[in-house]
């Protein structure tokens, strides 16, 4: 379970809000050393989706809800995971978004959006991941449950309602 420990603010740090394989604290350990979880979150109005090349992504739709975890990140960090999220490539790009978080709080944070052409089946070792950081950060057993469904292939986790 992540810690609730919070760590100073300021102008070069940046919460980010992870939904997919970087909820796992272990790939957040090996990706951005040192960087704390402060909170599991609820992203209002967009939907989680396994893409076409098999990885998570989110969709703007409404009544949809995406549960996930906030990391607080140092520009370092940042520049680190761009390089796995494959922004020089074009393959996610950056937004800021509003979220929720379990304390009620609403706050801005990063996320990173993958450009999105339809359903696929998660790639190996992938949806674990995904679910080992969803169990960590305390996410709620049903949102798990729809997160589960992609298992099954693409497109198994549309089938969720919003949690």
């Amino acid at each position: 379970m992540w810690s609730n420990r919070r760590v100073a603010r300021d102008e070069r740090s940046q919460l980010y809000f992870a939904y997919g394989s970087n909820l796992d604290p272990h790939q957040m350990s090996d990706r951005c050393p040192g960087a704390p979880a402060e909170s599991a979150a609820r992203l209002d109005g967009w939907r989680f989706r396994i893409g076409d090349r098999g990885v998570a992504t989110i969709v703007a739709e409404a009544g949809a809800v995406v549960w996930g975890g906030l990391w607080r990140l140092t520009i370092g960090h940042l520049a680190t995971l761009d390089g796995h999220e494959g922004i020089g490539q074009g393959r996610y790009r950056r937004e800021q978004i509003r979220v929720r978080t379990v304390d009620g709080e609403t706050t801005t944070a990063l996320v990173y959006v993958e450009r999105y052409r339809g359903d696929g089946a998660p790639r190996d070792g992938y949806l674990e991941r995904i679910l080992r950081g969803a169990a960590w950060f305390g996410l709620p057993d049903r949102y798990r449950a729809e997160l589960d469904g992609w298992a099954d292939g693409a497109g198994a986790g549309a089938r969720g309602r919003p949690v």
